[in-house]
């Protein structure tokens, strides 16, 4: 969040910037059979590259007790996350929900006793994951399910969209400014120890 008081907010610098990269999210959401493994996908579209920083998401744990539904919060599904462009595993292995997901259980309204079901989680941890899923190419999830009735989660993919049709300003901009970079890096380093410090700040 911008401190109002750090420094003057200029509506055209900003909008300028948004029109290069901009904070978007991804949503994946399905259901997975009893005993299963079923695949996921997210189309990345031709809107641009997307960069992810962040992944949140949230599950149901039914399992069938005879004929009932009920949910006893055990999880039963694991993943394996893939970049759909190189077929590249981004896990070693089937990671459960529960080690990477927040806010992680949610409660069901199929389940026949969700009165007196466990509370739903609340706490709220962003797993940090940053990967670049390029233009045109899918996100593929695959989700096993060791219950022996359907369960559901969700998936946020949080993080930045590069229009495609932004490269080159892009790159221009990063020229520029890493040209303002190394020349405050050659003037502190000809300057005097007091100069250093006022460029610093």
């Amino acid at each position: 969040m911008v401190n109002l008081f750090s420094r003057v907010i200029i509506p055209e610098h900003i909008l300028e910037m948004q029109n290069l990269q901009y904070s978007e999210k991804l949503l994946l959401e399905d259901s997975v059979p009893p005993g299963t493994e079923q695949l996921g996908q997210v189309n990345v579209s031709s809107l641009g590259h997307f960069y992810c920083w962040y992944i949140t998401g949230a599950y149901t744990t039914l399992y069938l007790d005879g004929e009932l539904i009920k949910d006893n919060g055990v999880n039963y599904l694991r993943g394996q996350l893939v970049d759909g462009s190189t077929n590249r595993q981004l896990f070693n292995d089937y990671i459960p929900f529960d080690l990477i997901f927040t806010p992680g259980r949610r409660k069901s309204a199929l389940s026949t006793t969700v009165l007196t079901d466990p509370g739903g989680n609340n706490l709220f941890y962003p797993q940090v994951f940053q990967y670049m899923f390029s233009v045109n190419s899918q996100i593929n999830f695959k989700v096993k399910n060791d219950s022996n009735t359907t369960n559901y989660y969700s998936v946020a993919f949080h993080g930045v969209r590069l229009p495609e049709q932004a490269i080159s300003r892009r790159e221009a901009l990063n020229r520029k400014i890493q040209a303002k970079l190394n020349l405050r890096k050659q003037m502190a380093a000809s300057a005097s120890p007091a100069m250093t410090k006022k460029l610093k700040k």
